[in-house]
């Protein structure tokens, strides 16, 4: 019981950090000039979409998810959104 409530807020965690991060890409837009916004949206897009990164958020989750006798996830988004 415990683990499923550990896997259930990881994952609302996630899911909160990956919103953030999305608005934070049209904040910095917004608030921040030309040659610092643009530098901080590469950073975000390269650590969003990099097949080579693996999110430490995702291997968190993993590891409670085979706790809980679930199977485990190659990519939060892809698993979540694109099912």
């Amino acid at each position: 019981m415990i683990n499923k409530t550990i896997l259930f807020l990881i994952q609302t965690s996630h899911w909160i950090f990956i919103i953030l991060c999305i608005l934070s890409s049209f904040l910095v837009v917004i608030f921040e000039p030309f040659w610092v916004s643009v530098p901080i949206l590469g950073l975000i897009m390269h650590l969003g979409f990099s097949k080579v990164l693996d999110c430490p958020w995702t291997r968190l989750e993993n590891h409670y998810r085979k706790k809980v006798g679930k199977p485990t996830i190659k990519t939060f988004i892809g698993h979540y959104l694109k099912k």
